[in-house]
């Protein structure tokens, strides 16, 4: 036979998934109009007649091998790679892409073990991710690429439920990702790490985000909440890393920016990033949203480490990229995460009915984290927080995680004790839209 495409049906359309490479002797299990139905990994697939030729009497020859079994028998290609015959490694059975996930029969030395067309297949154990229940490790610093691994790989295992999308750039063209968690028609938002030294609820965003998924679908419950019932009604919006410029600069070093020198300039001359807040130009992004932005107090007039406001409102592409991403959709509630100071800001001179609704939800998060509302007051301004308060008019909360650590990012010890206080707030506040 000629190479010929690989063909699953997806919703009664057949989609090219591989090929089938040219000279393998394959056993049919049926037929369909112009198709050949074979057995591929875990499902059956579709090759076209007219690129095979019968055999008389062929019978595959499946060799005797000693596999051994495995605990995991599900994975997913990381990348586009080869099935290869288990007699002859050189011999290419087939060829199928990335995010194809497969049937896993046992493992051989370095191979997994796969069956395509009555065939006994190896594929390189490094090409495959298995099926686990935990993605994310979120001990330590978690780094920007470890971020995009882990929503591509969250975002490949659950295609059903999430949405993985790029909502625009840092300054230094790193992409800034959202991934949607449900499927509901109600929509709320979650946002971490707009000051780079807080870059520890990224942790906590991709933790939750990790739980959720596995506990939809196992329809597992997490706190008494019914994970996979809220997250059919109401979609949850994570936007994990607001600044992951200056979170690399924090972890990494001045080697991470595209401009070392300049930062190192910014930072008045120290290579010393620990008590770096701002995006990788010296402009504090939790400073730049259009809420009485002109009279924030405690502005420092020239870009650094921290509390520069920017020399207008969204001059910034990482706080344009939110503002426009949150104007776009119709989110019922949000927080952003910082730290620290185990406190919650939930006020914005909101009042009456809107005041009252939106205490009444703050006490559940304090309730549920321990953590302290802070008393309303006037003044503050140019948060996100405060700007989705005042324009949309719905409940927004800032939530500091930890106790206070001073100018550098959170103790790594204290991460257990944070994600057990925050893992349900996402569900909390998914809850809050139905009533």
């Amino acid at each position: 036979m000629a190479n010929t495409n690989l063909l699953l049906n997806e919703n009664g359309k057949l989609v090219n998934k591989g090929i089938v490479k040219s000279n393998t002797l394959f056993e049919k299990i049926g037929e369909k109009d112009q198709y050949l139905i074979i057995q591929y990994l875990n499902t059956t697939a579709y090759i076209e007649k007219n690129n095979t030729v019968p055999v008389p009497g062929g019978k595959i020859s499946v060799p005797t091998i000693s596999i051994k079994a495995v605990k995991i028998k599900v994975g997913m290609t990381k990348r586009a790679t080869k099935i290869v015959n288990a007699v002859n490694k050189s011999n290419i059975i087939a060829e199928i892409p990335a995010s194809q996930r497969i049937d896993i029969k046992g493992e051989y030395d370095s191979f997994y073990v796969v069956k395509v067309g009555g065939n006994t297949g190896f594929i390189t154990k490094t090409n495959i991710s298995l099926k686990t229940n935990n993605y994310v490790n979120p001990s330590g610093d978690y780094s920007y690429n470890e971020m995009i691994a882990d929503l591509q790989e969250l975002n490949a295992w659950y295609p059903s439920i999430t949405k993985l999308e790029i909502i625009g750039k840092s300054v230094d063209g790193r992409n800034l990702y959202s991934i949607k968690l449900g499927t509901g028609k109600e929509e709320i938002s979650l946002n971490a790490s707009h000051h780079a030294r807080e870059h520890m609820t990224t942790n906590v965003l991709m933790e939750m985000l990790d739980q959720y998924a596995n506990a939809y679908e196992k329809n597992a419950k997490i706190n008494g909440y019914d994970v996979k019932k809220l997250l059919t009604r109401t979609s949850i919006y994570f936007v994990p890393m607001v600044n992951p410029d200056g979170v690399m600069l924090v972890q990494e070093g001045a080697n991470s920016a595209k401009n070392p020198s300049q930062v190192i300039k910014l930072n008045n001359g120290s290579k010393n990033f620990n008590a770096w807040k701002a995006n990788i130009r010296g402009v504090d992004l939790n400073r730049q949203y259009p809420a009485n932005w002109s009279k924030i107090s405690g502005n420092k007039p020239k870009p650094g480490p921290d509390n520069h406001k920017g020399s207008k409102p969204l001059s910034e592409p990482e706080v344009k990229a939110l503002y426009d991403f949150t104007n776009k959709h119709n989110f019922k509630n949000t927080v952003a995460y910082h730290s620290s100071g185990n406190i919650i800001f939930w006020h914005y001179n909101q009042k009456g009915s809107q005041f009252t609704r939106d205490k009444a939800i703050a006490t559940k998060i304090s309730k549920q984290t321990g953590y302290s509302l802070v008393a309303p007051a006037k003044g503050g301004g140019g948060g996100y927080k405060d700007w989705y308060v005042a324009i949309k008019k719905r409940p927004g909360f800032t939530i500091e995680i930890s106790p206070y650590v001073g100018n550098k990012p959170v103790p790594h010890s204290y991460f257990n004790s944070i994600m057990k206080k925050n893992l349900p707030i996402g569900l909390i506040l998914a809850a809050e839209p139905a009533k």
